[in-house]
């Protein structure tokens, strides 16, 4: 072999090879995935809106169901054979208020026993016996309240049974 057979043979470097650069498919592939994130953050979203739709619903109760798990736990208390009567007197009031406030819409907690009485005197919510029935109990609440009235073992019975009888003859029906 001769210089002249080898130097024929060295050939000079190529330049770099450049390949055409072709985005679609990692632009597609991308688009793919963001679209499938939007549509899993869209159904969780979904899900848990109707996850709390239904706690809520659960939890919604009834005013008289209200009603009942107070007087039981103002029972519970036992203020009366603590000598708390006053105290006990103005809770059972509060639960009665708050009891027609929620079952008829009337601003009950808010007002004095008169004011009270009178705006409920020109509301048909209440029948006429039910009306006396709760007169007669606030009454008797103020005056163990404010005129530092001491009722007896019986009055105090009494007092909680005309709590509990408004609640049982004016509470709405479950279907409502």
């Amino acid at each position: 072999m001769t210089f002249l057979a080898v130097a024929k043979d060295i050939r000079d470097i190529k330049g770099p090879l450049y390949f055409p650069v072709n985005y679609t498919p990692l632009i597609i592939i991308l688009c793919a995935l963001f679209l499938t994130g939007i549509f899993f953050l869209f159904r969780f979203t979904i899900k848990r809106i109707k996850k709390k739709k239904k706690e809520a619903i659960a939890k919604i109760r009834l005013p008289h169901e209200i009603a009942y798990e107070a007087l039981e736990a103002l029972k519970a208390k036992g203020l009366p054979l603590q000598g708390k009567i006053k105290e006990y007197y103005y809770e059972l009031s509060l639960i009665a208020r708050h009891y027609i406030e929620d079952r008829f819409d009337i601003k009950a907690p808010d007002m004095t026993t008169e004011e009270f009485l009178f705006d409920l005197k020109d509301s048909g919510s209440l029948s006429k016996a039910h009306k006396d029935i709760l007169k007669e109990f606030l009454n008797l609440c103020d005056t163990v309240k404010f005129a530092k009235y001491g009722p007896t073992q019986k009055e105090t019975e009494d007092s909680f049974n005309a709590a509990g009888k408004l609640v049982d003859e004016t509470k709405q029906a479950e279907e409502e």
